[in-house]
């Protein structure tokens, strides 16, 4: 640690050595389905029946509470859970792939705490709150209550990533963070009026939850052994919370987690380099290649027999005219389009020499850069897979449930059970959110995932040459609705944040009908807007959720899915045996004269005609087949598939990671809810890239003529398990490897796709290509494509442009395994195979501060949820 931080700590540690820290709750036993009803003899409270079994883990732990005294204790042991409670209780349960009893918890012999008269809040054996409350303004309270001891300091961090207010407690290099929340998102007054029109039940909740987050806020600051650590390190306090925070927060984690779209500009670069390298007609043959539309071979959701769903206006017989007027106008755009205040691009204000900036590695750089990553899930995912009843070994329907969020200390996700007010649930729910977005009722269940698909889009308007602030739109020149901002903050000494936020730059923040301008070009002629289809309704979504854990039927779920306004992939089961599948969410009717992978004319006529219907949406109900999965693939075939890239997996080919759940629930004709345990297991080691390129290799090795070296390799390959973990890996051995099969087939693939596109693709859409975000051993697109070329029968689409540079497929594969021979030469220095074992990748584990407050560890990659549910109803 350096030396500044260490006497930071030291100097703030002297206020809190005497105090002790909080007490932890009484434990609570594991409870599953009991006949009888249980009661708490103490209050009166019942435990609602429950006919399901349900397991569950959030690692590393429920908490992201550390106190001083836990501070020094954790420190001087170096144990994660000294740091606190239910810190780190999960962790090494979650990675050696066991879960926790999970349904509703048995209070009768726990004794509450009760903040305020009509709210007691139990808690179990993890430390998980159990909230009973009397009616919904209370069952607001025991939730923000609750939820802000475990969870303060990133409540804190959360809310201020939201208002744009970061900088204020990171310090300067986060203002252009800030700036571009505060260009992408509403004015106080816009936050206030969109509380003002959220139902009753939602106003009382919210208004509950913020009274409950204060309450212990209150406490917090009076009595320093509640206080986080954090808040001694940076010499700060958290302040109260407002019903428009909690808006604030509501846009925040809908944009983050249930939207995509608006980085057009990256395929206007992409054509442009092509274009570049090999002139306009091969440039817009590779272009097409790369990011193609709708191959009927690959893996999506909802299966073909249950129905096509289209979000492409354009007739099929018009889009090679449409993409080539797209692209042209494209080509046209001025580069300084990409990047400017609305992307994050603007300058990081200097401060005073005597003050001193921030450093690179700084206490306040690394929080803000931690806090972003905790809300940017463009590299995680989630998955989920339900069961029909005919497919199910005992005749009721089962649900797995993993988002995949990252780890931390604490994880973006908590785990609360709440009864009162007509609701009765228990499962996750995210900072500053007052529902469980992801659990089960009664008699039902429930799971979400990114959707993925695109629902913002850019819009380039012309503006007035003798005023910046006016823009052509149908036929007239118009004003932008522009405002003033101020963005706050403070200074720092030797990269630790210090003081008051006494620091300020004014920005001017615009709009058009389109949405906020986040780019103008240098030359005054345009700006870029981003239009959100969800503009101004993201919150409105929260009336549907919280209804989720209020209902009994398929109904009345169904009824909930029409209210919410985020593309959040969602799947129900219930105790009727119903099983659905929705893609949900404001999708705009775009012009047909529009290619979703580039920006759009502001003039007007390519503005959106309103909202698909949430019939014409892709879902399904009780599917033939048995069974639905998905792990953020695309939706149903027909579906638009975007910009492409990003570590979205999309376009969509037939090597995906789903594809390690539908396999395993495809060869079970009887899935047992242990069976969804393993297949758990077995989708977060198993290399999905395996299953469409090990044939690929298999027909090589029998045709071809290969040298000894190369029959070696292969033959390793092809006597792999497929999967990229070992079964006996010791997981805390930072230095634990692989075997030489998943070793030689990782270095092929890779050496494959260098050998095919290297070449032909310019640098950066190389990358964005193969971007896999967390899941380190995934198939990113440019997989897809090489599996089209190499093995045509698994895709239904042709290549315009010829890869292997005329020579042959077979010669290329050749060459990629004698690639990848050098590279494994090179890397282990030695010509043995057997030697060939990668050290295998870890996923960090570390607090907001990078282990300056709390742990910092890692643990071997998993591609598994960082918050697993499984739920079987009996």
């Amino acid at each position: 640690m350096p030396r500044f931080l260490s006497a930071a700590i030291a100097a703030v540690l002297v206020l809190g050595m005497s105090a002790c820290g909080r007490s932890e709750a009484p434990d609570a036993p594991d409870n599953q389905s009991a006949p009888d009803r249980l009661v708490n003899e103490e209050t009166g409270d019942v435990v609602p029946r429950q006919p399901m079994r349900v397991r569950n883990a959030l690692p590393p732990g429920q908490s992201g509470f550390v106190s001083l005294t836990g501070q020094v204790q954790g420190a001087a042991s170096g144990q994660p859970g000294d740091y606190g409670a239910h810190l780190d209780d999960q962790r090494l349960m979650y990675w050696s792939f066991q879960l926790k009893p999970g349904g509703f918890a048995d209070i009768s012999e726990l004794t509450p705490e009760q903040p305020r008269e009509g709210v007691r809040i139990y808690r179990d054996a993890f430390g998980i709150p159990i909230v009973y409350a009397d009616g919904m303004a209370n069952v607001g309270f025991g939730t923000g209550y609750a939820l802000a001891q475990d969870r303060l300091f990133l409540q804190d961090a959360g809310r201020r990533l939201a208002r744009g207010t970061l900088a204020e407690l990171t310090g300067n290099g986060d203002v252009p963070n800030d700036i571009q929340t505060r260009v992408l998102t509403y004015s106080e007054a816009e936050y206030q009026a969109m509380f003002d029109r959220q139902s009753e039940a939602v106003r009382t909740l919210v208004q509950g939850f913020v009274d409950g987050t204060n309450a212990w806020i209150a406490e917090a600051r009076a009595n320093p052994t509640l206080l986080p650590a954090e808040y001694a390190l940076l010499q700060t306090l958290p302040e109260p919370v407002t019903v428009t925070d909690v808006m604030a927060a509501g846009v925040l984690i809908t944009r983050s987690v249930a939207s995509a779209g608006g980085n057009e500009f990256d395929n206007v670069r992409a054509l442009k380099a092509l274009t570049a390298q090999h002139g306009a007609e091969t440039a817009s043959a590779i272009f097409r290649d790369v990011l193609w539309f709708d191959d009927r071979k690959a893996a999506v959701t909802v299966p073909l027999e249950e129905g096509t769903f289209s979000n492409v206006t354009t007739p099929t017989d018009q889009r090679e005219t449409v993409f080539n007027a797209m692209a042209d106008f494209a080509l046209g755009l001025p580069d300084d389009l990409a990047e400017g205040p609305g992307t994050g691009a603007a300058p990081v204000p200097a401060l005073p020499d005597a003050v001193g900036d921030l450093s690179p590695d700084g206490l306040g750089t690394v929080l803000a850069r931690r806090v972003r990553q905790m809300f940017d899930v463009s590299g995680g995912a989630s998955y989920m897979l339900a069961v029909t009843p005919e497919r199910s070994a005992n005749g009721r329907p089962l649900l797995f449930n993993g988002p995949q969020l990252g780890y931390s200390y604490p994880s973006q996700l908590m785990e609360i059970e709440v009864h009162g007010a007509g609701i009765d649930a228990r499962g996750a729910t995210a900072p500053l959110l007052p529902v469980v977005g992801i659990g089960y009722g009664e008699r039902t269940a429930f799971g979400v995932t990114t959707g993925n698909s695109k629902t913002i889009d850019s819009f380039i308007e012309t503006l007035a040459e003798d005023n910046p602030k006016q823009y052509l739109h149908n036929g007239e020149f118009k004003d932008m609705a522009c405002r003033m901002e101020t963005v706050r903050y403070r200074q720092a000494q030797q990269g630790v944040p210090l003081g008051p936020d006494l620091f300020a730059v004014e920005v001017e923040v615009c709009r058009t009908v389109h949405g906020p301008v986040v780019a103008r070009s240098e030359d005054g002629r345009f700006a870029r807007t981003l239009n959100y289809a969800m503009w101004n309704r993201e919150v409105d979504t929260i009336n549907g959720v919280m209804k989720w854990g209020m209902v009994d039927t398929f109904e009345a779920f169904d009824a909930a899915m029409r209210e919410v306004t985020w593309n959040e992939n969602t799947m129900y089961v219930d105790a009727d045996g119903k099983v659905a599948y929705y893609h949900p969410g404001l999708h705009p009717l775009r012009a047909p004269e529009g290619d979703q992978r580039f920006p759009l004319p502001g003039t007007g006529a390519f503005d959106h005609d309103g909202f698909m219907a949430f019939e014409q949406l892709p879902r399904v109900v009780d599917p033939k087949q048995g069974y639905i999965a998905n792990w953020n693939e695309k939706p149903a075939f027909s579906w638009g598939e975007g910009v492409g890239g990003n570590a979205q997996s999309l376009p969509a080919g037939p090597a995906h990671r789903v594809t390690n759940w539908t396999q395993q629930a495809a060869a079970d004709g009887q899935i047992s809810f242990e069976d969804i345990l393993a297949f758990d297991k077995e989708a977060g080691i198993r290399d999905p890239r395996a299953e469409a390129v090990l044939p690929i290799l298999q027909a090589l090795r029998a045709d071809a003529t290969l040298s000894d070296r190369q029959t070696a390799l292969i033959d390793t390959v092809l006597a792999w398990d497929r999967n990229h973990y070992r079964e006996d890996i010791d997981i805390e051995d930072e230095d634990a490897t692989d075997t030489p099969g998943a070793t030689v087939f990782d270095t092929l693939v890779r050496a494959l796709i260098d050998a095919l596109f290297a070449d032909d693709l310019p640098e950066s859409l190389m990358a964005r290509m193969t971007a896999v975000g967390n899941h380190e051993y995934d198939a990113p697109p440019l997989l897809n494509l090489a599996i089209r070329i190499l093995d045509p029968a698994q895709s239904t689409l042709n290549t315009r442009f010829d890869f292997t540079n005329g020579q042959g497929t077979e010669a290329t594969l050749i060459a990629a395994i004698d690639a990848a021979d050098q590279r494994l030469q090179a890397q282990f220095e030695t010509t043995d195979i057997a030697r060939y074992t990668r050290v295998h990748h870890r996923d960090e584990v570390c607090s907001l501060t990078g282990g300056i407050i709390g742990p910092c560890l890692t643990m071997p990659h998993q591609d598994r949820g960082s918050w697993n549910q499984a739920i079987g109803f009996e």
